[in-house]
């Protein structure tokens, strides 16, 4: 064969050679083309069930915070999946399913993603589920509601929208049955001073100096209580360290005139216009108790009188919920089945007068280390703070709220006395109040997710 035809022969021989390595690489294609579409297509649809997880798991707290505040399941989860799962997402969400038991809320949910490469072997779609379960948490709560009862209260319905937010966090915590074995709640009002009871002789007797020592006229000892030596009306130290507490008396004065040596006594023991040496002294103490309907009687009961010290509204919230004297019935600090939590409200700025007896005396006494307003109302404030540092450092959780107050000053307290800046509520109006309280009430119930 001439040397020509020859080469002409393997030309074409190559050439048949390569036209087979092409259908061969085309056909091999295919199933590589579709391994690289199948991981992207996973890889979209992964990020599809984490953006479910996320809002399903937003829409099942929701719910189980909502419970007994009447609101709608699903209209409450269907809001939370949709704000939290917003159109512009990847994937195309269904609605969220609900289910509601005595235990646990369960939200199912399921989006579908139009696939890209796997459409080649006729997947045009992928369906995605997701579901989250809430359970109530079963670990008790320990609460001390300290609450403002002083003066200013009973102006703007500020007193009465108290007492229904307190009452709607009651409601909340106990869901509504008369008493509970996980939750126990106390209550401190405060004025100028607190009121430790006078019911019980064993407790006055073992914390409380005598209470016949005064002329208390045609009345008695109420069971209010002067503040302890500094540094002691800050801590929750007992009597051997810190001293019993002195029961307040406020003497006749030109702003208290209840004693006249011509005309004898000119007593008005109902408050909250009252005359008399328990001028002022608000409603006593309510320990705590598991009992729902104690708490709504004593919330009911509360009445508008008085200065301001927060100050001692918080420590006595604070000896409260111990396990320590004066009051015992908190659980051990150590203890793990139980979280202790205190709620503290006012509407005004720490204050102190001339005129106006308190648990710190007159002013111009110079118990507080000044007889200046503002150096008694720094004293206060720095008093208080050293009390909310006190309990945080105990573990208990601490909320504050400051109600239809403009004092910047009070307002950086409260947000520095509050664990975290979310716990601190400014709330100007009695809407921004009602809705701190229910945002509260939601934190306390503890709830978590179980899977």
């Amino acid at each position: 064969m001439p040397l020509r035809d020859t080469l002409s022969h393997l030309s074409g021989l190559w050439s048949d050679r390569r036209g087979s390595i092409a259908v061969v690489l085309a056909i091999s294609l295919v199933p590589i083309l579709l391994g690289v579409g199948l991981s992207i297509d996973i890889g979209r649809a992964y990020i599809v069930k984490q953006q479910l997880l996320r809002a399903s798991d937003a829409a099942a707290l929701a719910v189980a915070s909502s419970i007994g505040n009447g609101e709608d399941s699903d209209t409450v989860a269907q809001n939370f999946f949709n704000a939290n799962y917003p159109t512009s997402k990847l994937g195309t969400p269904g609605e969220p399913s609900v289910t509601v038991t005595d235990e646990e809320v369960t939200v199912a949910t399921s989006a579908t993603l139009e696939t890209t490469f796997m459409k080649i072997a006729g997947l045009d779609e992928i369906t995605v589920s997701a579901t989250s379960i809430v359970s109530r948490e079963t670990t008790g709560l320990e609460l001390v509601m300290v609450l403002d009862n002083t003066g200013s209260m009973a102006s703007s319905s500020k007193l009465t929208t108290m007492q229904s937010a307190a009452d709607a966090l009651i409601d909340t915590l106990f869901d509504g049955a008369a008493t509970s074995d996980t939750i126990k709640v106390g209550l401190v009002p405060f004025a100028g001073g607190v009121n430790v009871g006078n019911s019980d002789a064993a407790f006055t007797a073992a914390y409380v100096g005598d209470t016949t020592a005064d002329d208390w006229g045609t009345t008695s000892w109420e069971g209010c209580v002067m503040a302890r030596a500094d540094p002691y009306d800050q801590t929750d130290d007992d009597v051997a360290t810190g001293g019993t507490w002195e029961p307040f008396y406020w003497a006749d004065h030109s702003y208290n005139d209840w004693y006249s040596s011509w005309w004898g006594y000119s007593i008005d023991a109902t408050p909250p216009s009252s005359y008399g040496p328990n001028k002022y002294c608000p409603l006593a103490i309510t320990p705590l108790t598991n009992v729902a309907a104690t708490l709504t009687s004593e919330i009911a009961s509360m009445w508008a009188s008085g200065y301001t010290h927060v100050n001692l509204g918080a420590v006595w919230g604070w000896r409260v919920i111990s396990p320590d004297p004066p009051f015992e019935e908190g659980a051990a600090y150590t203890s793990s089945d139980w979280n202790k939590a205190v709620i503290i409200l006012t509407d005004g700025v720490n204050t102190t007068s001339n005129y106006v007896y308190t648990a710190y005396e007159y002013r111009s006494d110079g118990v507080l280390g000044s007889t200046s307003s503002s150096g008694t109302t720094d004293e206060l404030n720095d008093r208080l703070s050293t009390i909310c540092t006190n309990m945080k450092a105990e573990g208990i959780e601490v909320f504050t709220i400051t109600f239809q107050l403009s004092d910047s000053d009070t307002q950086t307290i409260f947000e520095n006395c509050a664990s975290e800046s979310d716990n601190y509520f400014d709330s100007p109006s009695n809407d921004d109040l009602t809705a701190a309280f229910q945002v509260i009430g939601a934190k306390l119930k503890r709830l978590h997710l179980s899977q």
